[in-house]
């Protein structure tokens, strides 16, 4: 049977290597883009692979959040500072997922694909992936560290 307490941390894995690999697909559809006009220049997908793994990024970071809060055990000491800053940390990366998710919506909705617009998303698409690496570092912290969980 599947015990909660294991939830969490298989949850875990899925927002942060679905961010990381959908920024790098986009950091390559960024700068290596072809200009307009150009010869064979074929349209571009209409959901790019980086934008689709942002969504399934984002709902995976609220299950990963929401488990982490539901299905953790009780800490102390040291320990419980460092799930403290790690459960911010989630928190903070799950909105900017969100907040970035929604910004590539709005995008869509506006047709506004142009530089500026691209360059804000991928902006906040970047900072999501440092917070998500922030927030997988400390609790991989309390794990190794503090042994919770083993």
């Amino acid at each position: 049977m599947l015990d909660a307490d294991k939830l969490h941390p298989m949850i875990v894995h899925f927002p942060i290597a679905l961010t990381l690999v959908g920024v790098v697909c986009e950091l390559i559809r960024f700068y290596f883009r072809k200009p307009e006009g150009m010869f064979f220049h074929k349209p571009e997908p209409k959901m790019p692979c980086g934008e689709l793994l942002l969504y399934i990024a984002a709902a995976s970071a609220v299950a990963a959040t929401l488990s982490g809060f539901f299905f953790t055990g009780t800490f102390a000491g040291e320990a419980l500072d460092v799930r403290n800053l790690h459960m911010v940390l989630a928190v903070l990366s799950t909105a900017a997922l969100v907040l970035t998710s929604l910004f590539y919506i709005q995008a869509h909705f506006v047709r506004a694909r142009r530089p500026v617009y691209t360059k804000l998303g991928l902006s906040f698409y970047v900072l999501s992936a440092l917070l998500i690496i922030l927030t997988g570092h400390m609790g991989g912290n309390l794990v190794y560290t503090y042994m919770i969980g083993l």
